[in-house]
């Protein structure tokens, strides 16, 4: 065989390639780093707040400032679940004083349900255009579809606030919010706030409904377990 003779140039086309190849693994094994950093720097859980010196001082001051409010529009989704059956739906939720306008949309709101309430009493109407009136929006729920969900009280408890001249239990957190209440029947934990303009309020709470057995028995329904997760408020 003759003699193979490999270029110069082809050699020095070769040493590129292999050290472009260098290049970027060392590129892409800092850019995973980077990626893993980042990654990692967002799961940390952000640090809570400060406890208030004066708890019960701070809420005085939080009643205050909410106890007037009675106007708001609520964008965040419901669940309910009893003894016999459970389900959830998104909720939107308009209140102007007396006047209140609930949907709910999806498998809870069985399509879509809309309850209104003000002076003249209650009406709810289902996907089918069906309407059903009655003076009280709480009763008429509880008549129409079973649930037995606390709406009097929601009105109070959905600001972080207690229903008031009604005998309550509560525990205050370390900023002066409510962290617990025990009212009417209804045991409530407030599990997280957010911050809304000035105002921190409720972001997510349970309102847990227990009763006796025989009760539950009677009435499976009546035995309750109402999630609330609000995702977006607008105060008016």
């Amino acid at each position: 065989m003759g003699n193979f003779t490999i270029p110069l140039s082809l050699l020095a086309r070769c040493d590129n390639r292999e050290s472009l190849k260098k290049i970027r693994k060392k590129f892409f094994e800092r850019i995973g780093i980077l990626v893993l950093i980042a990654l990692a720097a967002g799961c940390v859980t952000p640090a809570s707040l400060p406890p208030v010196e004066n708890p019960a001082a701070a809420w005085q001051a939080r009643q205050a400032v909410l106890n007037p409010i009675n106007a708001w529009k609520i964008q965040g989704r419901l669940s309910i679940r009893t003894a016999a059956e459970g389900g959830q739906a998104s909720l939107l939720w308009v209140r102007d004083g007396v006047q209140q306008r609930l949907d709910l949309t999806g498998p809870l709101g069985r399509g879509h349900l809309r309850l209104t309430q003000n002076n003249e009493g209650a009406e709810l109407r289902d996907a089918d255009k069906k309407t059903w009136r009655a003076d009280n929006a709480e009763q008429l729920l509880y008549r129409t579809t079973g649930w037995w969900v606390p709406l009097d009280g929601l009105n109070y408890w959905v600001l972080g606030l207690p229903m008031p001249y009604t005998p309550a239990m509560q525990e205050l957190d370390d900023q002066g919010r409510l962290k617990t209440l025990v009212q009417a029947g209804w045991e409530i934990q407030f599990l997280e706030y957010a911050q809304y303009g000035s105002l921190d309020l409720p972001q997510k709470f349970f309102v847990k409904r227990k009763v006796d057995a025989t009760e539950e028995r009677i009435d499976p329904a009546k035995s309750v377990e109402v999630r609330l997760v609000i995702e977006h408020w607008t105060l008016n």
